[in-house]
């Protein structure tokens, strides 16, 4: 099982120990749990990492720690998958709050369509109220167009009976006339009867006409009322006509604006997605220049090492002295000469002043150890004067012991120096013994040199590879937050515009019904519209034509009645007749 562990290095008297703690335990892979307890491990293939480091650790059942490695890289892959979760639940966050919005919104708007409802309901129920009405004006109007009917026939039947009267009176007014020239008698008394038959059955008709007469005015006032109220459905009718045409047209603007809004948002789609695809190249690029860096690092590093492993063979060969061999080579044998002796001078005066150094440090030790005896031999007293000459003596001692230290190092490094001038000398004065020694200095000096270009021209590369990281790294943490918040804006935006059309939508399924009911109730009103027209076309020609001939008849009628009144009256016989109503 893998562990994340820490690197324990003890020094004991026969060497190093090295151990692990164990610190967590991975579970998944991306699940850790923590270890409880100090339990340290001894892990001695963890012995190429230093103290505290974190390393990952494989341990078998039997605690025995294998497969040990730097948790460095490890842990940074840890880190930016946090990072990364944390700016997803950010984003996660930011998309939350766009629902919220989105559901406010959507809350607002079945609020407002539930108003909406409540009155196309009540519009609706005002409506169907109507309709209502409507049919029961249209039952009405069938009951008038059945009286209207009626009268007609009751007219007519009147007319007939007018007429049968009329052929009575005439073929008893021709019998009358043909009695009286041939007689000159009065009329006998069955025949006065039937007179007084006729008479009263033309009164009688008369009282009709004047019914008939009423009732027609009063069907064409119902007529008249019922076309007032289909007039005022029309009127309701017309606008609501007006408001779906007018709803149609707003539907059809807030359409054209939305498709609109749809293309900007596939504009703007196209713009996030080419800024998408340029951070994932600016990313692969950093991901490249990072590996190449690591590589170059790397490099450097085995160069470094191998610096050091040449500079510790040089130094072994020339004693620690930093000497340019090629020069000493190239210069003329004279000058080599001369300097050498001019090194070996300095030399010998620095080792004459380190040597009157050192007989002073020896002097001012003998100093320091003759007080020590006194302050053992003398009173408590004495003692502590003595002891502040002590210590005065050892610190001028400390003084001049650092002191002489540099100078040692110093005479060492000449005493190097010279060493390499007088053997290089030597090897140019012919000795064939030297010119091996010589071959592997120059050699091993055209390594150095070359491994130091190697060293600079790395470095310099490195530098030019992190300035490209830093800004590879500016240029993806500028583009990241703006591109982020254009595929959250983008997002939302995507929602709004959805919500848009599904409420374009059900806007235009709700004017669809009013469509409906606006054809319906046209439809509903046209036969009754025409029905009124056909009443009222037939009530005023019963109240033109035909009345007036029927008037004109009953004029006659009266006019007759009369005649035969005093006809009747001049004879004698003249019967009780009910007053005449002209």
């Amino acid at each position: 099982m893998q562990y994340l562990a820490e690197v324990h290095r003890k020094s004991g008297f026969i060497g190093h120990r090295t151990e692990v703690k164990l610190l967590a335990r991975q579970q998944s892979e991306q699940n850790w749990a923590m270890v409880s307890g100090e339990e340290l491990l001894p892990a001695e293939a963890a012995s190429d990492f230093g103290d505290g480091v974190l390393v990952l650790v494989e341990v078998d059942s039997n605690q025995n720690v294998k497969n040990v490695q730097d948790a460095t890289r490890h842990l940074i892959g840890i880190l930016k998958n946090f990072s990364r979760m944390k700016e997803k639940f950010r984003s996660q966050e930011e998309e939350i709050e766009g629902w919220k919005q989105s559901l406010i919104y959507q809350s607002q708007e079945l609020t407002r369509r539930e108003v909406d409802m409540e009155a196309r309901a009540e519009e609706l129920q005002q409506l169907e109220s109507e309709a209502q009405k409507i049919e029961q004006q249209r039952q009405e109007f069938e009951e008038s167009r059945n009286q209207i009917l009626q009268l007609k026939e009751q007219v007519e039947r009147d007319r007939q009976q007018l007429e049968e009267a009329w052929g009575r009176l005439h073929t008893a007014q021709r019998e009358f006339e043909e009695n009286n020239a041939s007689q000159s008698t009065g009329l006998s008394d069955e025949q006065v009867h039937q007179m007084e038959l006729l008479l009263h059955q033309l009164e009688s008709l008369a009282l009709v006409t004047d019914t008939t007469r009423n009732r027609i005015d009063q069907a064409l006032s119902g007529v008249e009322a019922q076309q007032g109220f289909v007039s005022s459905v029309y009127q309701t009718l017309e606008q609501e006509r007006q408001q779906a045409q007018h709803r149609q047209d707003e539907i059809n603007h807030q359409w054209h604006q939305l498709h609109s809004a749809q293309q900007l948002w596939q504009e703007q789609q196209r713009t996030i997605e080419t800024n998408t695809l340029d951070l994932r190249v600016q990313e692969q690029v950093l991901g490249f220049k990072v590996n190449q860096l690591q590589e170059r690092q790397g490099q450097l590093e085995a160069y470094a090492q191998s610096l050091r492993q040449l500079h510790e063979i040089q130094q072994g060969m020339t004693g620690g002295a930093q000497v340019n061999l090629r020069a000493l080579w190239e210069i003329s044998l004279s000058d080599l000469e001369a300097e050498t002796t001019k090194l070996q001078q300095e030399m010998t005066k620095l080792s004459s002043f380190v040597n009157d150094q050192e007989e002073e440090l020896t002097l001012q030790q003998q100093a320091i150890d003759e007080l020590q005896v006194k302050i053992n031999q003398a009173s408590e007293y004495d003692r502590m004067t003595l002891a502040g000459d002590l210590e005065d003596e050892k610190q001028r001692y400390q003084l001049l012991d650092q002191t002489l230290k540099g100078q040692r190092e110093t005479l060492q490094e000449k005493e190097a120096v010279v060493k390499v001038h007088q053997e290089v000398l030597t090897q140019r004065h012919g000795s064939q013994n030297a010119m091996p020694a010589k071959d592997h200095l120059m050699e091993l000096g055209a390594a150095i040199q070359s491994l130091e270009q190697k060293q600079s021209e790395g470095e310099q590369g490195i530098r030019r590879l992190q300035a490209d990281i830093e800004h590879l790294q500016a240029v993806i943490q500028q583009m990241r937050p703006g591109l982020e918040s254009m595929v959250s804006a983008q997002e939302q935006r995507r929602g709004q515009l959805e919500q848009q059309a599904q409420s374009l939508k059900d806007e235009q399924a709700s004017l669809s019904e009013q469509w409906g009911r606006v054809n319906t109730y046209q439809q509903l009103l046209e036969p009754t519209q025409n029905h009124l027209n056909g009443l009222r076309s037939q009530l005023m020609q019963l109240a033109s034509e035909d009345w007036q001939q029927l008037q004109e008849t009953e004029a006659q009628h009266r006019q007759s009645t009369a005649e035969l009144k005093q006809l009747l009256v001049t004879l004698g016989k003249a019967p009780e007749f009910a007053p005449s109503s002209s």
